[in-house]
């Protein structure tokens, strides 16, 4: 049975990607702030709490629940948060260091974490955005951290060239993320925001479920499409 460890299982993407691989016969390890209820009630589904932003105890509860893994076919680090989207000045340096910790450093802690173990990975696929690469106004620390992260990626893929590493922007999928998104600076200050409210409902913004189905599906064939620690737009993987 093929076996694969997600971070931020207890909701949106991370949650839908973990339901689909468990309807797909995998064995799935899920890691996140709050128990989903519904997935550790189904058969392999193996789950363990952690706040990411704890990195010693991050590194304890990864390698217990992993302890008896020999070999993952996939890690998706993809747990992360929004910070203030707003312009930098107006954001503080609290809230970008708040968000460089769990989009960046947390997974730095997590694959070293994974490596150190002994086991064998096969493949890593770290949630990134379009906003990494976009620069579009507001983002802010989200687009430093995610940027930062395609960098992380590549330079582990470097380190570890057994295992095949993507940067992997998802596009946009309606989560509660994107309710809270819509919900800010009406005053159409952010051209950005306004493409959102724009997409939601349309097939532009698919579901969670429906992302994962083809988040799943362009995961396994991305060794094959793109080179190790590169960046990759899901909207524009041919096939």
């Amino acid at each position: 049975m093929r076996s694969v460890f997600i971070t931020g299982t207890s909701s949106g993407i991370g949650h839908a990607l973990a339901g689909e691989y468990l309807n797909r016969d995998w064995q799935v390890y899920g890691v996140s702030r709050r128990r989903p209820d519904d997935l550790a009630g189904r058969q392999h589904y193996f789950h363990a709490v952690v706040d990411l932003a704890d990195h010693v105890r991050t590194r304890s509860v990864v390698s217990k629940l992993l302890t008896s893994t020999k070999c993952l076919d996939l890690a998706v680090l993809n747990a992360g948060v929004l910070g203030q989207f707003d312009d930098l000045a107006q954001v503080g340096l609290d809230d970008l260091k708040r968000t460089m910790e769990i989009n960046l450093w947390s997974n730095k802690t997590l694959m070293d974490t994974l490596f150190s173990s002994g086991m064998t990975v096969r493949q890593v696929v770290s949630i990134s955005s379009g906003a990494s690469i976009n620069g579009n106004r507001g983002w802010a620390g989200y687009s430093l951290s995610k940027a930062a992260l395609n960098m992380l990626t590549r330079l582990y893929a470097r380190e570890h060239s057994d295992t095949h590493f993507c940067a992997l922007a998802p596009g946009v999928v309606d989560t509660d993320l994107i309710d809270h998104l819509c919900a800010l600076h009406p005053e159409g200050r952010f051209a950005a925001l306004d493409a959102l409210r724009a997409k939601r409902g349309t097939a532009a913004m698919p579901a969670p479920a429906e992302a994962a189905v083809q988040l799943v599906d362009a995961i396994q064939r991305l060794p094959g499409l793109v080179e190790s620690g590169a960046f990759a737009d899901l909207r524009n993987l041919p096939g």
